[in-house]
């Protein structure tokens, strides 16, 4: 799933990420997908804490193909998830598969848990990124302007080729 060693510089990381202020429902705004994701409709994740220390469970369900598309789920177990480290952290979709999950950009990253905030987890390869909300909408200057970093800062390709926009379609009580 995307080759992890490459000839990019690392990503750089937000500064600090309040992991706490994480927690709950995140909608999957803009992704250059893994397999898995490919034709996904109403994508969200919701982080709990883990069992573990410094862990956290992640909830991810989405349609396939379509709204009315197959309802489709793939949890995931974080690890190593600590304060101000954003860039050790490693999600598991499945064993053995551990997957870098490193956060690049943020509205505020200390105020995640604030209505309109959002984030940006980035791939080593750049051939992954997830551009994440806690609303189902996201202002097309906050889109076009978190894409525009995506190029510039961290070196995903001219004109994010890969990059496709999530449909979402909520009823308000699913979308709470």
């Amino acid at each position: 799933m995307g080759q992890s060693g490459s000839k990019q510089p690392p990503l750089k990381t937000v500064p600090s990420v309040s992991v706490s202020k994480m927690m709950g429902k995140w909608f999957v705004i803009g992704v250059m997908p893994t397999m898995f994701e490919r034709g996904a409709y109403n994508a969200r994740e919701i982080y709990s804490a883990g069992s573990k220390p410094h862990s956290v469970d992640v909830d991810f369900t989405y349609r396939k193909d379509a709204f009315d598309g197959p309802l489709k789920s793939l949890p995931q177990k974080g690890t190593n998830w600590l304060d101000d480290d954003p860039g050790a952290w490693k999600v598991s979709p499945f064993w053995p598969l551990k997957m870098p999950y490193l956060v690049i950009d943020a509205s505020d990253a200390e105020n995640l848990d604030q209505p309109g905030a959002w984030f940006v987890v980035g791939y080593p390869s750049r051939a992954y990124c997830w551009i994440m909300a806690r609303e189902v909408t996201m202002k097309d200057d906050v889109y076009d302007g978190i894409k525009a970093r995506l190029v510039a800062e961290h070196g995903y390709p001219d004109g994010l080729p890969a990059l496709v926009k999530v449909p979402h379609k909520w009823d308000e009580c699913a979308a709470e």
